[in-house]
């Protein structure tokens, strides 16, 4: 599976906008207050951080920090010491931001560890056929890689993010079992020509599969 979504990267870096506009401000001789060096600077950085981790505490941060700024902003430009640019330049990076962070799969990242699919173990190459069925549709594909949260199948039937489809997985050689079945959620799609397929996490192992898997990983079959 992928790394971390390039966009997240994108979107959160957008926010080291006002570390720089401040530095090039004071290289021209503007005067900083405590309190612009905390919103400006510090917590800027520190919101980057934080949302680039992955952790609730960007998610809060990040509300804080567009609630605390937004108002600075109104501040400045309604007492005309700012420049309209400067305010539509933050608002900008406010509702682009927002559209991202706000989307319910984005959203669901920071507060479910489960769905942080970057965080798995390591997986192994395979090219093992398998059987899926997703409501009444039954496909053949071919398993490409595997871990223990999960595995990418090679097909052209692609289905929706965070649907639930059915797999049966046989293993090459026994284990504790011949075949494991599970429930899987569709967590990422790939539409490219030379690796159309689905990224699936693993929902709801059984203890006997979960060790014929575990053993399935730890020997790289």
């Amino acid at each position: 599976m992928p790394a971390r979504p390039l966009f997240l990267f994108f979107a959160s870096s957008l926010f080291l906008f006002f570390p720089i506009e401040w530095g090039y401000r004071l290289a021209y001789g503007q005067t900083f207050r405590g309190l612009d060096v905390l919103l400006y600077m510090v917590l800027p950085l520190v919101l980057v951080v934080g949302l680039l981790r992955v952790t609730k505490f960007g998610w809060y941060t990040l509300i804080g920090f567009i609630f605390l700024l937004g108002l600075q902003d109104l501040n400045r430009y309604y007492s005309a010491k700012g420049n309209p640019l400067g305010l539509f330049s933050h608002l900008g990076i406010y509702l682009f931001s927002l559209s991202y962070f706000i989307n319910p799969r984005v959203r669901h990242l920071y507060f479910d560890p489960k769905l942080r699919w970057w965080r798995t173990k390591p997986r192994f190459e395979t090219y093992l056929p398998m059987i899926t069925r997703c409501d009444s549709l039954w496909d053949y594909p071919v398993m490409k890689n595997i871990s223990e949260g999960g595995c990418f199948i090679e097909t052209k039937k692609l289905g929706s993010i965070t649907e639930t489809i059915s797999l049966s997985i046989p293993l090459p050689v026994p284990l504790s079992v011949s075949v494991i079945h599970v429930e899987g959620e569709i967590r990422w799609i790939s539409g490219a020509e030379n690796r159309t397929g689905m990224g699936i996490q693993f929902k709801n192992l059984t203890p006997k599969d979960q060790f014929a898997l575990r053993e399935f990983v730890r020997l790289g079959l």
